[in-house]
């Protein structure tokens, strides 16, 4: 117990200089030193020579006055006071704030106002050491006198408490992370700059690992606060930062995206060793770093239960997939569809076992935003491959409705999201072939792949959801006039009476047509979307044609069994 309080004192002890080390060895530091020592002397010689020689006209006739008589002796002390005071409240400050943002102090030693503040001080203080020497050795330092107390001092006094307040101000959490992806997208630049001159270099793991460094400093910050705001502050800091790089990343030098051995003993990159090659091929290294951080990150809000927080994360992912589609970034879209799934699955397994929708319920809006985002961009394969995605999830919904039955509500918010979609591309005109191949897939959202009947037999005939959703969107085709895809959704409800029995269909069908009759845009209650209804259908008054549409079929089908019968 001893020993680890002497450790903890140690650290402590350590933490509480670093600030004043890093300022005596800092290269950066040491050239502002130089400058600020430089420019008072400059200042010095130029007030001797110029201003003084007029403040001492000003002052009554020089046989009265004696320079020489001024007691100057406590200045040294009082300026030793004071930079004693400046160099305590950084170390302190600084110091402390550190504990819980280690990169605070990296960040004062880059950050150049509050280095040279630091460095004046001191340069002002050794003036002032300096003329309390020189007189003792004869030289007349009257003039340096007058400068130091009624010009160096005063301007001292003025500022050293707004720059007191100003160090506590940039300690607060908000301020460190903005330096810190402020520190971020100035890399960026710099790297462009270089592009731009020709002067690039055959490798970065310096700014590589500097890059990296940030990230995890920002995901350390992230956990050590309790506070939600300066968490949401950074998940948002890091999509922005994700889209500024992205759309920045065609002028940062080829070489920058050779991956160096310092990030791939990365932890982010421990087990990814072998698909190196490819994250060098797809320049895509920062990218996996950042959106592994941000899945790190969702799976812990997801167990202590922050919805507003992992909802977010999602929401950054598919801000940033929706700028690889505005980018016609290929290989940047492949991650994010791979990322949303990943999330999805983790979604699904927390729900599963907490009997908890609304993670997923948030999730799904936020794939449907980038699905839709595919759709504007024409790209056709990526959104085959959405509702491949969609559809298949939608099973994995339905299985695990016996263990958590609040999960059977997510079937429905995928249904509403294909429907958007659906309705989207119908409006946009798609080529009829593609158009009925996704109609298909959304038809298929009743009949899960690898499902039961016994249990397809017991969800469907207490929920209507999909087959309302299904219904819609035939409504949507009978109100632009496309009544061939309306008599393809009329002919598929006759599913639900081969699965259910007529009895059941019949009343199923009542039930459904009267909700899509008399339902409203809003709901009466609020979610995390508002409370706008997802079963809400602008068309209900083409329910009627609807319905003969269906009786038609239905007509048929009892016409075929009578026939059956009959052979029999």
């Amino acid at each position: 117990m001893q020993s680890q309080a002497i450790r903890a004192d140690t650290t402590i002890g350590s933490g509480f200089f670093q600030p004043i080390i890093k300022l005596l060895t800092s290269n950066l530091s040491l050239r502002i030193a130089i400058i600020c020592m430089l420019l008072v002397i400059v200042l010095d010689r130029l007030f001797v020579t110029f201003i003084f020689p007029v403040y001492e006209n000003v002052l009554p006739s020089p046989d009265q006055l004696s320079w020489l008589n001024i007691d100057a002796g406590y200045s040294p002390i009082v300026w030793t006071v004071y930079l004693g005071s400046i160099l305590a409240s950084i170390t302190v400050v600084v110091s402390l704030a550190a504990q819980s943002a280690p990169k605070l102090i990296d960040l004062y030693m880059e950050n150049v106002p509050t280095m040279s503040y630091v460095w004046w001080t001191m340069a002002c203080a050794a003036h002032c050491y300096t003329l309390k020497l020189l007189p003792e050795i004869g030289y007349d330092v009257s003039p340096s006198l007058v400068f130091n107390y009624h010009v160096l001092f005063p301007v001292f006094l003025f500022t050293n408490f707004p720059f007191v307040l100003a160090v506590l101000l940039s300690t607060k959490t908000h301020n460190v992370i903005k330096q810190v992806l402020g520190g971020s997208k100035s890399i960026f630049r710099n790297l462009a700059q270089q592009e731009t001159r020709k002067k690039t270099k055959e490798a970065y793991p310096k700014e590589q690992l500097q890059l990296f460094e940030a990230q995890n400093q920002l995901i350390d910050l992230l956990t050590f606060t309790p506070y939600k705001e300066p968490k949401a502050l950074i998940i948002e800091g890091l999509g922005e930062l994700l889209r500024f790089y992205v759309e920045f990343k065609h002028q940062l030098p080829n070489s920058f995206f050779k991956v160096q051995p310092s990030i791939r003993e990365d932890i982010s990159f421990k087990t990814m060793q072998d698909e190196m090659k490819t994250i060098e091929e797809t320049k895509l290294f920062f990218e996996q770093k950042s959106l592994r951080l941000i899945g790190n990150v969702y799976i812990t809000f997801l167990e202590k239960g922050d919805f507003d927080l992992s909802t977010l994360c999602v929401e950054q992912v598919g801000m940033l997939g929706r700028k690889g589609i505005e980018l016609k970034d290929d290989d940047l879209i492949t991650m994010i569809m791979v990322r949303l799934n990943t999330h999805l699955r983790f979604a699904l397994k927390h729900g599963m076992y907490n009997n908890e929708p609304r993670n997923l319920y948030n999730l799904i809006f936020h794939y449907g935003l980038f699905t839709n985002a595919l759709v504007e961009a024409g790209m056709v394969d990526r959104v085959k491959t959405c509702f491949f995605y969609l559809t298949f999830y939608n099973a994995e919904c339905f299985k695990a409705v016996r263990q958590s039955p609040a999960v059977g509500f997510i079937l429905d918010v995928i249904a509403t999201e294909m429907q958007k979609i659906m309705i989207r591309i119908d409006e946009l005109n798609w080529d009829s072939e593609v158009h009925d191949t996704l109609l298909k897939s959304f038809l298929l959202l009743d009949n899960p792949t690898g499902s039961e009947r016994d249990q397809l037999v017991s969800f469907f005939t207490n929920s209507h959801g999909i087959r309302l959703l299904h219904i819609g969107l035939a409504l949507h085709y009978m109100a632009k006039g496309d009544r061939t895809r309306a008599r393809v959704i009329a002919k598929d409800t006759l599913q639900d009476r081969n699965l259910l029995g007529e009895e059941v269909f019949l009343r199923n069908m009542k039930i459904i047509f009267a909700r899509l009759r008399f339902s409203g845009p809003t709901f009466w209650e609020d979610t995390d979307r508002g409370n706008l209804n997802i079963y809400y259908s602008p068309h209900a008054d083409h329910l009627d044609e609807f319905g003969t549409m269906q009786q038609e079929f239905l007509g048929e089908a009892r016409a075929e069994e009578a026939a059956l019968k009959v052979e029999d």
